[in-house]
């Protein structure tokens, strides 16, 4: 694979010529029309073009035809950063590196499309907007403009059955700043259901009539120490976190609180604990305002799956990482809090997400950049393209891998537990 090695060495300018101007042009999700035109800009001067389009939610582009068909995934949305130097009028920074992604698809797509000698099968890329969950109102407008059906790019493509002809999902992500050359297979991404709870009392003087009143604050306080109580049924295995914040506590204080809001996530890495949770927070929230005659209105909001990698498939990447990166620098099997919307592709696919160093700074946080273009660009690039060309020419590999992969959910499932 030694010739990949060369071509990404005459690459390695126009990789970082991308990742600037990308990292300079900061967009939301379902607003990244910039980004995209600079996107299209790259692949339209190597001739190649869009083959679908999915409006606010991304494009796809592809080459080949029959099986195997590889999907590698790009995210191209920033977050919401004020403090950064890049950030936006709007605060959008690329803080969480998918300027990386979507620079480094582009180069593994464009070289694999001039690659002469490529085998029978299909390599599709998929750039896709809005995986984080920021700037909700805005995306709460699109759907209910119907212009969007769910809060996130791939979650919409997945109820439009893009993926339907894919066998397999690869896809790379910043590790953050790490003090060596590291690259990361098979971590693990916990889900998460958003979570809003509105206490509803009945408002008196707080000195004259408190008897008069129903307190919202106190069924509120209540639940949350009920819910605190919880968390020692809570097992480490499952990963689960509760975090919770108070945006509307009342609105003076001499009346008696009248209705009160508390939002925020509950994740965990096992989809079924984390559903199972759900209803016991909700039950929780429902008997103890009953218990202070208050009531309460929960609003659910279904935000990501728990993503859990194919190793069979890390496998394949796993010799060509080592052509790279020392075998105790490269990390397995790290279990996290934080989510993303791949989880919900791994629902239905073998899907990986093989993270890379070679960036600086808190990701999601002032100072995140990237340090070292081979670590950050190359190297990754590097191990899609070995590993595309590997599943090229051996497809029984990767039918082995979908042949045994365990489904976890069909599309109908998908779309009731989304209510839709």
């Amino acid at each position: 694979m030694n010739h990949w090695k060369q071509k990404l060495e005459q690459e390695k300018m126009s990789l970082e010529t991308m990742e600037s101007v990308l990292f300079n042009n900061p967009e939301l999700g379902f607003k990244e029309k910039k980004t995209r035109e600079l996107i299209l800009k790259y692949l339209n001067q190597h001739n190649i073009t869009i083959d679908q389009d999915f409006g606010v939610s991304g494009f796809s582009i592809k080459v080949g035809s029959g099986k195997p068909h590889i999907g590698l995934i790009s995210e191209m949305d920033a977050l919401v950063v004020l403090e950064h130097p890049n950030a936006g009028p709007d605060g959008a920074a690329h803080a969480c590196g998918h300027h990386l992604q979507s620079t480094i698809l582009s180069h593994v797509f464009k070289l694999w499309n001039e690659y002469k000698d490529k085998p029978q099968g299909t390599l599709s890329c998929y750039f896709i907007a809005a995986e984080e969950f920021v700037d909700l109102d805005y995306r709460l407008q699109l759907q209910a403009e119907n212009k969007i059906q769910l809060l996130s790019g791939k979650q919409n493509l997945i109820l439009q059955d893009a993926f339907k002809d894919v066998d397999c999902f690869l896809s790379v992500h910043t590790m953050g700043e790490t003090n060596k050359p590291s690259m990361e297979i098979n971590a693990s991404l916990s889900g998460f259901i958003y979570k809003k709870f509105h206490f509803k009392g009945q408002a008196a003087h707080a000195a004259v009539m408190p008897h008069m009143g129903i307190n919202a604050l106190n069924a509120q306080i209540l639940t949350q120490n009920a819910f605190a109580l919880l968390r020692e049924t809570f097992q480490e295995d499952d990963r689960i976190r509760l975090h919770l914040i108070t945006t509307n506590g009342g609105h003076s204080v001499n009346s008696v609180p009248s209705d009160t809001v508390l939002e925020g996530y509950v994740r965990s890495i096992n989809p079924e604990k984390l559903l199972e949770l759900n209803d016991k927070l909700n039950h929780i929230a429902r008997h103890c305002s009953e218990a202070l005659f208050a009531s309460v209105e929960i609003e659910d909001r279904m935000g990501y799956m728990p993503l859990i990698q194919s190793r069979e498939l890390s496998d394949l990447c796993l010799p060509y990482i080592e052509e790279l990166i020392p075998s105790n620098n490269i990390v397995d099997h790290q279990k996290s809090f934080a989510a993303g919307d791949m989880g919900d592709l791994s629902l239905f696919k073998p899907t990986i997400q093989l993270g890379f160093s070679g960036c600086k700074g808190l990701v999601h946080g002032k100072n995140f950049c990237m340090a070292n273009a081979d670590e950050a660009l190359v190297y990754p690039a590097y191990v899609l393209l070995s590993t595309i060309e590997d599943i090229m020419h051996n497809p029984d590999k990767l039918s082995r891998i979908v042949d045994a992969y365990p489904v976890q959910m069909s599309l109908e499932d998908y779309r009731k537990m989304h209510h839709i």
